[in-house]
Order: C-alpha cells, then sequence, then structure tokens
C-alpha cells in the first residue's frame, strides 16, 4: 500500500478550535478564569493543530511556550474560544499561534483575551523531516507567520540564555 504525501496545507487547514463556558472550579480568587485552565486548553488546542500538520506516523510533545499574554480577563459572564493553528516550522521544530476571544453572553462583545505561540518537537530519531509547505492566506495569517524567522531567531537565543542558566542552577 503507497502512502500519500501532502505536499501543501494551509494554516486554516490546520485550525483547532475549543469554546466553553466559564465555570465557578476553573475562577481564581479574583473571580476570573485560573491561568493554569487558560494553559491547560492552550496545550490540548495546540497539539490538536499541530496533529493536523504533522505526519500521523510521527510523535511529537510541547517543548515551549513564547510571547504568552494574557490581554483581558475570562469571567463566567464569557463564552471562551480558543483557535490554535501552525505558523511555522524548522528542523523538528512546530510553531503554533494560540488566540483566545470572549464572548460576553450579556453584552454580545468580544474581545481578546490571550495569545501565545507554542512550539511543538517531533520526537522521532529522524535524519529529516519532510513537512507540508505552509500556507497563509488571511491578513492575519500572513502576518503571524510573516514574524516567524524572527521568533525562530529570539527562541534561539532564549534557548542558549537558558543554558547558561541551567549550567549555575544548584
Amino acid at each position: 500500500m503507497e502512502v500519500a504525501t501532502i505536499e501543501t496545507i494551509t494554516c486554516a487547514e490546520t485550525y483547532a478550535i475549543h469554546e466553553s463556558y466559564i465555570f465557578p472550579a476553573d475562577l481564581n480568587n479574583g473571580g476570573i478564569q485560573f491561568g493554569g485552565k487558560t494553559l491547560e486548553i492552550l496545550d490540548a488546542n495546540a497539539g490538536l493543530a499541530a496533529a493536523k500538520f504533522i505526519p500521523a506516523d510521527l510523535s511529537f510533545v510541547t517543548a515551549g511556550y513564547d510571547h504568552v499574554q494574557f490581554v483581558s480577563p475570562a469571567t463566567p459572564a464569557d463564552i471562551l474560544k480558543c483557535t490554535s493553528y501552525v505558523t511555522g516550522t524548522h528542523k523538528r521544530a512546530v510553531e503554533v499561534f494560540t488566540k483566545f476571544a470572549t464572548f460576553n453572553k450579556d453584552t454580545k462583545i468580544i474581545k481578546p483575551a490571550f495569545i501565545a505561540f507554542c512550539t511543538l518537537i517531533v520526537t522521532d530519531e529522524l535524519q529529516k523531516i519532510q513537512f507540508p509547505k505552509l500556507i497563509a492566506q488571511s491578513d492575519e495569517e500572513k502576518f503571524v507567520c510573516g514574524g516567524y524567522e524572527n521568533r525562530l531567531a529570539k527562541r534561539e537565543t532564549d534557548l542558549l540564555d537558558n543554558k547558561k542558566i541551567l549550567s549555575h542552577l544548584n
């Protein structure tokens, strides 16, 4: 049986979307969604986006989060929407952008709530991984994907800094 290879994929084809109410058990002592709950949703959703992109026979894990920013709080009056999609690749790494928005059930106002980039690493020991060519189509996708090389360079610098810190830990 011959295996089909996906040569190109759009960012939209990697979209993973999660929507949910904000329940009392998800709140911190300030009455807004606990950051840890937000990160739990982020990790699962980013993984789904990566799974739509990474060839099915490869395994991967979360390696890190970058540019994590809480923009506005999510409260029990909101419906939370999380959207993740692939924005770049390098060697064994896949970057996924995730954005959260709140939809206030009373006012019907939609507000950005959180953004982050997640790096996932293929764990299979391969000399080379042939990822599909990623195609950005919307203005947002083109903007976010267009910044990938700069984020990659910063990530590589940060990894070197982390190695220095780790070498000095007790």
